[in-house]
């Protein structure tokens, strides 16, 4: 996501900082809000109708907050997709709202290309469960309220990847506590070896949030 952000704010060409924008808004995570917010600014419609874009793909708090920030845009077209964003992105009465802390590093020494990976794929299937996600350093308080407002299901979720049985192994593992009061709701974990880090992740993350959301009963 670094790669992103700076490709985004140093690159003159609009075509390449619109097509980075989306790349942003794919990533899923709220880190993602800040540089997508300032690319609301650019000179260019065809960026900021593509930062809209990307801002309904995040689905959070902080992302609707910033749309509706922006509704003072003149352009009409860069409006129209602000508005759109803003209807997909909207947190839902019933909908799962996820408190997704970083991707933990137990192993010791994975780059960070691989912890990048974990953090966009955990969130492109919480995304296929319609989920929300919380912004970073929420109040609790404003959390609690939220949900109890709009009748969500909160959790707390914390992805660690480990050492697996074999030197060549890894284990994904997830812990699910409730949100906002962290109580326990379970851990759920998947091993896997003999294939390059990478595919082993590409299984297993989707793998481990299958098997939670099959126990909790999120559905699709």
């Amino acid at each position: 996501m670094t790669f992103l952000i700076k490709q985004m704010a140093g690159a003159k060409d609009a075509r390449v900082r619109a097509q980075t924008v989306l790349l942003l808004g794919q990533t899923g995570s709220d880190l993602a809000v800040p540089p997508l917010c300032q690319a609301l600014r650019d000179g260019e419609s065809v960026v900021r109708s593509a930062a809209a874009s990307a801002l309904g793909e995040i689905r959070s708090e902080s992302s609707v907050a910033c749309l509706k920030n922006g509704l003072g845009e003149g352009d009409p077209g860069v409006r129209a997709a602000m508005e759109k964003s803003l209807a997909q992105g909207a947190v839902t009465a019933g909908a799962l709202y996820l408190q997704v802390e970083p991707v933990q590093d137990k192993v010791g020494d994975l780059p960070n290309n691989i912890m990048e990976l974990a953090e966009k794929l955990m969130r492109e299937k919480l995304n296929g469960y319609g989920a929300n996600f919380a912004p970073p350093n929420e109040d609790k308080k404003s959390a609690a309220s939220l949900i109890r407002a709009r009748k969500l299901k909160g959790f707390q979720l914390r992805m660690q990847l480990m050492p697996g049985a074999s030197d060549k192994g890894l284990k994904v593992e997830m812990l699910i506590m409730s949100y906002p009061e962290q109580a326990l709701k379970g851990t759920w974990n998947v091993k896997a070896a003999g294939g390059k880090p990478e595919s082993l992740i590409k299984a297993m993350v989707p793998r481990v949030l299958e098997d939670a959301a099959a126990d909790l009963e999120w559905k699709n």
